[in-house]
This record gives C-alpha cells, structure tokens and sequence, in this order.
C-alpha cells in the first residue's frame, strides 16, 4: 500500500494530467476537423475516465480525506 505523501504527488500529478488532455481537446476543437476532432476526443474521454478509475479511484479509497469531489 502506499503511504499518503506518495498518494498525494500522485494525486496532484492524476489532476495535472486531466487539465492537459482537456487542454488537447480545446485544441484540436479548434484547429481539427469535425472527423479528426472526434476521433482525439474519444481518445482524450478514454484517457481521462482510465486516470480517473485506475488512479484516482484507488486513492481516493486509501485516503478519503484527498477525494476533492465529496
């Protein structure tokens, strides 16, 4: 299991890498076509919902207090 000091770095980063898929996103919206659009943001929707299951879940479960949803 992993201490609380890791989780935390590792929560901060998870969060980090969130905002800058979005930022892709943002991105190719306006400078992609609507095909090529589509395609990143199914990437970008796959990308964020693993980051959020597989890391942010397990955290959140080992340490409740760092869950910045509830």
């Amino acid at each position: 299991m992993m201490n609380k000091q890791c989780a935390i770095e590792i929560h901060k980063l998870a969060l980090e890498a969130i905002s800058r898929l979005s930022q892709v996103l943002a991105v190719a919206e306006s400078r992609c076509d609507k095909k090529e659009y589509e395609k990143i943001k199914k990437g970008v929707g796959l990308s964020i919902g693993s980051i959020q299951m597989e890391l942010l879940e397990t955290i959140n479960s080992a340490f409740p207090d760092l869950d910045d949803l509830k």
